[in-house]
C-alpha cells in the first residue's frame, strides 16, 4: 500500500509538518515532528480521543514500523510521528508521499 498526503494549512511549530493522509482507504491526520517539545510549546497537538503517538528511531525499520503504524490505525485517527533525527524525518515524509 502506498501513502498520499497532503499538506494541512499554514505551519503552526516549526520542525514539524501537519498532513491529511489516504492509506489503505483510510483517511489520517498526521503530525511529523523532529522537535516534540515545541510541539508542546506551540500547543499544536492534534485534538480527539482517538491520537497516538510513535517515537520513530531505527532507520532499517522505518519501512515496515511505518506500515504497521498505519496499518493499525482506525480512518478518523490523529498520529503523532516523533522522529529521532533529520534522515528519519525526510524518510518519514517520503513514504508518507511527500518529497
Amino acid at each position: 500500500m502506498k501513502a498520499v498526503s497532503l499538506r494541512v494549512g499554514a505551519q503552526r511549530s516549526a520542525g514539524s509538518e501537519f498532513l491529511d493522509t489516504r492509506f489503505g482507504g483510510k483517511a489520517l491526520r498526521i503530525t511529523v515532528t523532529r522537535n516534540p517539545d515545541r510541539l508542546v510549546a506551540d500547543r499544536a497537538l492534534p485534538e480527539g480521543g482517538d491520537v497516538q503517538v510513535a517515537m520513530l528511531d531505527n532507520p532499517f525499520r522505518l519501512t515496515r514500523d511505518l506500515t504497521n503504524i498505519l496499518g493499525s490505525a482506525k480512518s478518523g485517527d490523529a498520529l503523532v510521528l516523533v522522529c529521532g533525527e533529520g534522515k528519519l524525518y525526510r524518510a518519514t515524509l517520503k513514504f508518507l508521499g511527500l518529497d
